[in-house]
């Protein structure tokens, strides 16, 4: 059985509005945001570096790089590792119990 690391607020088909937003059911989904939102600031942070050393070419292709291996392993866990029949609101009352 998979281990799932997000649940959405509603179940249901992409086209309804309810099924939209992840929230992290464990430390692996939490983890999962800090790294996209890490990769994002690391690639601003070398950005920033190069240009202030007058090497934006080298800057920008980082933060790109950066940018894009975050994005894709957040893509990537949002597919694959949520939970596609139960909600949160099913999770927090198994946790209750």
């Amino acid at each position: 059985m998979t281990e799932y690391w997000f649940a959405r607020y509603k179940p249901g088909s992409m086209s309804q509005r309810g099924s939209r937003g992840l929230v992290p059911l464990n430390w692996k989904g939490r983890l999962t945001i800090s790294t996209f939102v890490l990769g994002m600031v690391l690639g601003g942070v070398l950005m920033l570096v190069f240009g202030l050393r007058d090497q934006m070419q080298l800057g920008i292709p980082l933060f790109i790089v950066c940018a894009i291996a975050g994005g894709s392993f957040f893509l990537w866990a949002s597919v694959a590792k949520t939970d596609p029949t139960k909600s949160i609101y099913d999770y927090r009352e198994e946790r209750q119990q």
